[in-house]
């Protein structure tokens, strides 16, 4: 099967691309995801341009995951970051920028008025029956996080964010938790940006 002549967008940049400049990850017919180097396997597929950022990026959000909804295996992800080069300047240029966008959703959900903000409010809140979405400081205290799984609460981790960050941003001392409503804008973001751990396509 040849590959399509047809621009594709990247999973991280969302820049449009002929597909033969791109690296491209596919789900085989068994639902295993491999590296198709020669443009010619059949499966649904995922694009990523090649440069560093852009893999780093991907790899570090789980982007092919969550788009060809199975696990990559690691010898697809070294593989990837050999083809792309991908060294740890570029690593830290997509912390930076995945920990910048995390921290200006935040920002807007707490100007927006959406965000509950400290242990008593959140727990509360779930316990009044409401659904949210939980993010935690990267430095989470274990007693919070249990609290939260007997409560049936799978929080995200912010795992850049530390509880005196957290706080500068909220306009607090500190502070290790926050949420908002499940089905909020913001919340969506959040669930793109801090994914679970587990597996969209472009093809």
């Amino acid at each position: 099967m040849r590959r399509s002549r047809n621009p594709r967008s990247c999973v991280a940049c969302k820049r449009e691309r002929p597909p033969r400049e791109m690296l491209r990850v596919v789900r085989t017919p068994e639902g295993e995801a491999t590296l198709d180097e020669a443009g010619r396997l059949s499966g649904r597929g995922a694009y990523v341009c090649p440069e560093p950022q852009c893999v780093a990026l991907c790899l570090k959000k789980r982007l092919l995951e969550k788009s060809l909804k199975c696990e990559i295996p690691e010898a697809v992800r070294t593989r990837l970051k050999e083809l792309a080069h991908v060294d740890e300047e570029s690593v830290a240029l997509a912390e930076n920028a995945l920990n910048d966008e995390v921290c200006s959703t935040l920002s807007l959900a707490h100007r927006a008025g959406e965000l509950l903000i400290g242990q008593d409010r959140v727990l509360d809140a779930i316990t009044a029956g409401q659904t949210l979405l939980v993010v935690l400081s990267c430095d989470y205290s274990e007693t919070l996080m249990r609290s939260l799984v007997l409560k049936g609460t799978a929080p995200r981790i912010m795992t850049e964010v530390s509880r005196l960050e957290l706080g500068r941003l909220l306009g607090l001392r500190q502070a290790q938790i926050a949420a908002l409503p499940a089905k909020s804008g913001f919340a969506k973001k959040l669930e793109e940006l801090l994914p679970e751990e587990g597996g969209n396509a472009v093809e």
